[in-house]
């Protein structure tokens, strides 16, 4: 079995950012380093692909159960293997520590169902962005959003907002790709119209517009990373105008362009 130490991985590490209890790392991947060897990691992680493809093998009491994987949450001594389903990969390995753990009183089973949760994509691409900036705010800018990611599992956490937010959470998921309006929004919930405009800020942390938005580019992050699609199709797919109204959307929300994650 190996055993990879802290900041360690499969693949070639050429960048990476210590602060407050997160290790996160670049990695570029290619078929020579990925090797399907099962190996565990110190401490757990998140890793997501920002190009090419990533087959997750996980050892569990059936067997080995392998899937492909954009976003996946890896715990720590977890035993499994990878492998690229593409020429080459390039993922951002971000490594949870113990100081990070005791810092906010969080555990490791908070994360793990993260990498399954929508929005949760968008918010790996702003730590890819917040990556580039190195300023002096950067590591209180990542370390929010990591706690976002938790927040986003729910917005209801330990019953701090009212059901109804819920309500409007699954709504706006399920209907990521339709027009709906904020009477419908208030009717599905059971509260008054009012309500949703005054709050939505306050449980989301963001406007309504903005949500949606990041459901269709968490969309289309999926569409870019495991088809061969045009962005012109993958504008259409993801309800967005034309091609231009989405790479404005995306650069916007992200700072990159699209084509940076079309391989």
């Amino acid at each position: 079995m190996l055993n990879l130490s802290r900041g360690e991985y499969q693949g070639r590490v050429h960048s990476t950012v210590s602060t407050s209890g997160l290790l996160i790392s670049l990695t570029d991947y290619n078929h020579e380093q990925t090797v399907p060897v099962l190996h565990t990691h110190e401490n757990p992680h998140l890793s997501f692909g920002l190009t090419g493809r990533m087959a997750v093998g996980r050892k569990s009491h059936a067997g080995l159960n392998t899937s492909i994987e954009q976003f996946s949450y890896v715990r720590a001594g977890e035993e499994h293997h990878i492998s690229l389903v593409t020429p080459i990969g390039k993922n951002i390995n971000l490594e949870l520590e113990p100081e990070f753990f005791n810092r906010y009183a969080l555990k490791e089973s908070d994360f793990e169902k993260i990498s399954g949760t929508p929005g949760s994509s968008y918010i790996m691409l702003r730590l890819y962005k917040e990556l580039h900036m190195q300023d002096n705010i950067c590591d209180d800018s990542i370390a929010m959003l990591i706690l976002n990611l938790l927040q986003l599992q729910s917005p209801t956490i330990k019953n701090a907002s009212p059901r109804w937010t819920q309500v409007v959470h699954e709504l706006l998921c399920d209907n990521w790709d339709r027009e709906i309006s904020l009477n419908q929004i208030a009717s599905a919930a059971d509260i008054h119209p009012v309500t949703v405009s005054k709050y939505f800020a306050r449980y989301f942390g963001c406007s309504l517009g903005e949500y949606r938005r990041r459901l269709k580019i968490e969309r289309a992050l999926h569409l870019m990373n495991s088809t061969d699609k045009p962005l012109t199709e993958i504008a259409y797919l993801c309800a967005f105008f034309d091609q231009s109204h989405f790479i404005r959307a995306f650069k916007e929300a992200t700072g990159f362009s699209p084509k940076q994650f079309v391989k």
